[in-house]
C-alpha cells in the first residue's frame, strides 16, 4: 500500500464520529515504517509470554509478587479465593483494599513495560512502607498464573472505576506487534468511598497443591509485623499509622496455621523476655527470663520514679545467631529485626509515632552500642516491645500540637531513663551468663581499639560539657579556669594515645589483609593453571595407557636375558609412577568439576571422608601410613555448603599431616579421620602421630602465613608450605557459623584438628 493511499484511509477514518482507533493505529504504523531515513525497534507480542515464564518461573513466586503488590499499594487486607484449586483451569480472585489505580496510572504505568515508578518512589504514599514487590513483575505474574485476566481497580473519592480485560494466549502470540494488541477497557460506576484492586485470573495454568500454597504463606510472613497493632485512629489529624497487613487464602489466615504464625516462626526464637514496671508509688522493678539460658532474675531499682505514674513495658530480646534461631533463617530474622525492631509507645491503645520506627533511637540504644558504651548486642533491632501509657494513670504525658510524638518533659525523661537502664541491664545479664564482655573496661578482657569517630564524638561532648560548666561558673578566679584547661589538655593527650593504638592496629591488620589477599590472588591464578593441568592429564591418560600396553607386548617378545629383566623392572616403575600421576590428575579434575557449580547442598560427612580415603588410599599405603578413624552417627550431614570446600578441608589436613609425619621420622605412621555430632555442629576431625603442635601455638596456626613445616622435595603431594592452609580451613568454617581448632589428641596420636559447621 503506497503512502498516499494510507494517508487517505487515515483521514477518512479519523473524520468519522466513532473512528476505528485500532485501524488508525495499524495504518499509522505502516505510514511511519515508510520513512526511508529512519528505522525503529518493534516488540513481538509473544515476548509477553516469554517474560512471564522467564521472570516468574514458579507459580508460588508469581502469586507472592501479586500479594506484595497489594502490600505496596497500602492495602491492609488482601484476600485470595480459589475455585477448582486442585486442577488446571480453575479461577483465582485476588482482591485488596489498597489505594487502587486511576485511569491515567493504568494507561501510563501498569500498561507500560519497564516503568520507573518504583525506582523514583522508594516507599508507599500512605503508610510509608518500603516496597516489597519487584519492579514491573506484577503484570507478568498474572500472565504466568492464568490465560485470562479481568482487572478492576478503584480509587477513593472517584465515582468511576476502571476495568481491563486480557486474553493472554489468544492475543499475545508470536508474529504480532505488541503495540498493535488492544485490550478491552471500560469504566464503571462505583461508591466514591470504595478503593482497591480486584484481579480475576481465569483458566489457571497449574493445579495448586498444598505445598505451593505453603510457599506463598512463607513469603507473606515477613510482611506481617511481629507485634499487635492498634487500629487506625478515626481522628484524621493524627499521623497515618501502618495498621499491618492481613492476608487470607480461601478464608484462612497465617494465625490459623500454627506452624506459619509469627509467634511460632519468629517471636518464639527470642532468647529472653524482659519486663519492667513502675507502680503508683514510684517503685520500679525489672525482670529478665530466658529458658534457653536457664536465667530468671529480678532487679528492684533503687531509684524511685515519681513523675511517670503507674506503667509497664514488655520486650522480647533477640540474638541473630544460628544457635538461637529455629525454623527461620538468620537472613530472614535479621530482616525482621531491621524492619520492625525497637520499643514502641502506646497511649490509650493507639500507637504514638515515631517511637520504635527504624530510624528512631528515643532510648539511645543504637547510640550506646555505636559508641561502645556497652559491648553487648543491645541496639534497637535486638528488641521487640512496647510501653503502655494511659491518660488516667500517666497524666503528665501529653502529645505535641502536631500529634507526632510526646512532649519531652521531665516525666518523659524519667520514662526514657527507666526503660533504657532496664533493657541494658537485662542485656548485660544475658551477656554475662553467656560469658561475653559487657563493658569496655571490664577486667579479664583485652582492650578493643575504638574507631576515631567514636573517640572524637566522646571528646567533643566532654569539651562541650566542660565549656558549659565554665560559662555557668560564678568564680572570677583565673587559676581555676587554668586548671580546667590543663585537665582538658590531659584528656586530649589520653585520646591521642588511644587513636595512635587504633591507627597502629588498623595498619597492622590492613598489612596482613593485603598480604593475605595477594597470596589468595596468586593461588587463584595457580588454580587456573592446575585446572588446565588436570584436564591435560585426563586427556593424555588413554594415550599413555595404550603406549604402555604396546611396550609391554614388545617386552614380552624379547628373549629372556638380563637386559629384558632390567627393561621389565623399568617398565613396572614407569607404570606405577604414571598411575600415581593419573590418580592426582583425576583428583584435581574432580575438584575443578566440583567448583564449577555454585549450588550449595547438604553433604554426607561419611560419604566425603570415604571418597577421600579411596582417592588417596594407594598414596598413603606407599607412604607407609596406616589410616583409621570412625564416624558417628553414620548419617551425619552438614548444612548446605560447597562439596569442594569439604574436599579442600580434608586435603589441607592431609598435606599438613604428611609434612609432620615426614619430619617426625617415625616408622609407624598413623592418620585417623573421623566425625561426630557435638550439639548443633557436625565436627570433622583429623589426627596423626607426627611432630604435633605445641599448645602455645594452637591459636596461631590458623593465622595467615603462619607455617612451621617445609616439605622435602620427595613429597609431591604436600608441596611447599604457604601458611594459608589452616587459615582457609578456618575461613570456610567461620563462613558457615562454625569453627576450626586444635584439640587434645587421642592416645597414640600427637595432633588433632577439628573442623565444625552446623549440622543439617
Amino acid at each position: 500500500m503506497e503512502q498516499k493511499e494510507i494517508q487517505k484511509r487515515i483521514a477518512k477514518e479519523a473524520a468519522k464520529d466513532v473512528p476505528d482507533f485500532v485501524l488508525i493505529e495499524e495504518l499509522s504504523g505502516k505510514l511511519v515504517d515508510l520513512d526511508p531515513s529512519r528505522v525503529r525497534f518493534s516488540v513481538d507480542a509473544g515476548h509477553i509470554q516469554r517474560l512471564g515464564f522467564e521472570l516468574v518461573a514458579k507459580q508460588d513466586t508469581a502469586l507472592s509478587e501479586l500479594i506484595k503488590n497489594a502490600y505496596d499499594a497500602d492495602a491492609t487486607h488482601v484476600s485470595l479465593t480459589f475455585s477448582g484449586r486442585g486442577e488446571e483451569g480453575g479461577t483465582l480472585v485476588i482482591e485488596d483494599d489498597g489505594v487502587g489505580m486511576t485511569e491515567d496510572v493504568v494507561r501510563n504505568a501498569w500498561m507500560r513495560i519497564a516503568t520507573e515508578s518504583k525506582v523514583e518512589k522508594r516507599s508507599s504514599a500512605k503508610f510509608g512502607r518500603a516496597y516489597a514487590g519487584r519492579k514491573g513483575i506484577g503484570r507478568f505474574a498474572v500472565q504466568r498464573l492464568g490465560k485470562h485476566l479481568i482487572m478492576e481497580t478503584r480509587v477513593k473519592g472517584q465515582d468511576k472505576g476502571v476495568r481491563v480485560k486480557f486474553d493472554w494466549d489468544k492475543n499475545f502470540v508470536p508474529g504480532q506487534t505488541l503495540g498493535a494488541i488492544f485490550n478491552s477497557f471500560e469504566t464503571y460506576t462505583k461508591d466514591p468511598d470504595s478503593h482497591g484492586t480486584k484481579l480475576q485470573i481465569i483458566d489457571l495454568r497449574d493445579a495448586w497443591k498444598d505445598s505451593a500454597v505453603q510457599k506463598v504463606w512463607k513469603s507473606v510472613l515477613l510482611l506481617q509485623p511481629p507485634f499487635p497493632v492498634s487500629e487506625l485512629p478515626s481522628d484524621d489529624s493524627r499521623p497515618k499509622i501502618d495498621p499491618g497487613f492481613r492476608v487470607t487464602i480461601d478464608g484462612s489466615e497465617l494465625s490459623d496455621i500454627p506452624e506459619m504464625s509469627i509467634e511460632s516462626t519468629f517471636l518464639s526464637n527470642a532468647l529472653a523476655t524482659i519486663t519492667g514496671s513502675i507502680d503508683e508509688s514510684g517503685a520500679a522493678s525489672v525482670r529478665v527470663k530466658s529458658e534457653i539460658l536457664d536465667l530468671d532474675e529480678k532487679l528492684e531499682v533503687e531509684k524511685e520514679f515519681f513523675l511517670t505514674g503507674e506503667l509497664s513495658f514488655t520486650t522480647k530480646y533477640f540474638l541473630y545467631d544460628a544457635e538461637y534461631l529455629s525454623g527461620i533463617s538468620q537472613r530472614a530474622a535479621g530482616q525482621m529485626g531491621r524492619q520492625f525492631g525497637g520499643i514502641r509507645i502506646y497511649r490509650n491503645g493507639f500507637r504514638v509515632l515515631p517511637y520504635g520506627e527504624p530510624n528512631d533511637d528515643w532510648l539511645r540504644l543504637d547510640y550506646d552500642t555505636g559508641r561502645r558504651n556497652i559491648l553487648v548486642a543491645g541496639s534497637n533491632r535486638n528488641f521487640f516491645g512496647h510501653v503502655e501509657l494511659s491518660e488516667e494513670k500517666n497524666i503528665l504525658f501529653e502529645e505535641t500540637a502536631s500529634r507526632e510524638g510526646l512532649v519531652e518533659n521531665d516525666a518523659f525523661a524519667e520514662l526514657q531513663e527507666f526503660v533504657h537502664d532496664a533493657v541494658e541491664w537485662a542485656a548485660k545479664r544475658i551477656a554475662a551468663v553467656r560469658g561475653r564482655k559487657t563493658t569496655a573496661h571490664q577486667p579479664g578482657f583485652e582492650p578493643i581499639a575504638r574507631k576515631p569517630s567514636a573517640v572524637f564524638t566522646e571528646l567533643k561532648q566532654k569539651l562541650r560539657d566542660r565549656a558549659d560548666q565554665l560559662s555557668e561558673a560564678e568564680s572570677d578566679d583565673d587559676s581555676s579556669v587554668l586548671e580546667d584547661i590543663e585537665e582538658l589538655a590531659e584528656e586530649v593527650t589520653k585520646y591521642e594515645e588511644e587513636l595512635t593504638v587504633y591507627v597502629d592496629t588498623v595498619e597492622e591488620k590492613n598489612r596482613a589483609s593485603m598480604e593475605y589477599e595477594q597470596m589468595l590472588r596468586l593461588l587463584a591464578s595457580l588454580g587456573l593453571s592446575v585446572s588446565v593441568f588436570g584436564h591435560e592429564i585426563i586427556g593424555a591418560q588413554d594415550a599413555m595407557k595404550a603406549r604402555l600396553q604396546l611396550l609391554n607386548r614388545s617386552i614380552a617378545k624379547l628373549e629372556n636375558s638380563p637386559t629384558r629383566t632390567a627393561i621389565e623392572n623399568h617398565f613396572e616403575e614407569l607404570s606405577a609412577n604414571s598411575a600415581r600421576i593419573f590418580e592426582v590428575g583425576g583428583y584435581v579434575s574432580g575438584l575443578v568439576s566440583a567448583t564449577e557449580s555454585r549450588e550449595l547442598e547438604s553433604l554426607s560427612v561419611k560419604g566425603g571422608i570415604d571418597r577421600f580415603k579411596t582417592q588417596f588410599g594407594d598414596y598413603l599405603s606407599k607412604q607407609n601410613v596406616d589410616i583409621g578413624g570412625k564416624i558417628h552417627p553414620p548419617g551425619l550431614r552438614t548444612l548446605p555448603m560447597h562439596k569442594s570446600e569439604l574436599d579442600s578441608v580434608l586435603l589441607n589436613f592431609l598435606t599438613n599431616s604428611i609434612k609432620s609425619l615426614h619430619l617426625a621420622k617415625t616408622d609407624m605412621r598413623k592418620i585417623a579421620i573421623g566425625a561426630h555430632r557435638e550439639g548443633r555442629f557436625a565436627v570433622l576431625w583429623f589426627e596423626d602421630n607426627g611432630l604435633g603442635i605445641p599448645k602455645d601455638r594452637w591459636e596461631r596456626v590458623f593465622d595467615a602465613f603462619y607455617t612451621t613445616t617445609f616439605s622435602s622435595d620427595e613429597d609431591v603431594l604436600s608441596g611447599p608450605g604457604t601458611g594459608l592452609g589452616l587459615r582457609i580451613v578456618a575461613d570456610i568454617a567461620a563462613n558457615y557459623g562454625g569453627y576450626a581448632r586444635v584439640a587434645d589428641a587421642s592416645e597414640g596420636y600427637s595432633c588433632k584438628i577439628e573442623f565444625a559447621v552446623p549440622a543439617e
